[in-house]
């Protein structure tokens, strides 16, 4: 999996949080914090659209990983630093076991 495949995959999740909640979506670029440029954009919001991501890119985020900032809530992150982080602490998910038939 590479930067630019999680990073596209981020910036669709965000795009549909915004879409879902009546929000414009920006053009968004690595630089950006989604938790200041995004309207709404909250950590009401953030496991909802990490849940979203994981899926969208089959792996797990273990559930003690924040990724739009700080476990302390004071640091925000950009969306780079998000792509990065969810690099480093994503888990595969394992092979799906089928019953013998």
């Amino acid at each position: 999996m590479t930067k630019d495949e999680v990073k596209n995959a981020l910036l669709q999740v965000l795009d549909r949080v915004q879409s879902l909640s009546g929000c414009s979506s920006p053009a968004l670029k690595g630089s950006d914090v989604p938790g200041k440029v995004l309207e709404s954009f909250d950590s009401t919001v953030w496991p909802v659209a990490t849940g979203w991501l994981a899926k969208k890119l089959d792996i797990i985020i273990p559930n003690d990983v924040h990724i739009f900032g700080t476990l302390d809530g004071k640091t925000l992150l950009t969306i780079d630093e998000s792509v990065n982080l969810v690099l480093a602490k994503k888990q595969n998910k394992p092979p799906l076991t089928v019953a013998a038939e």
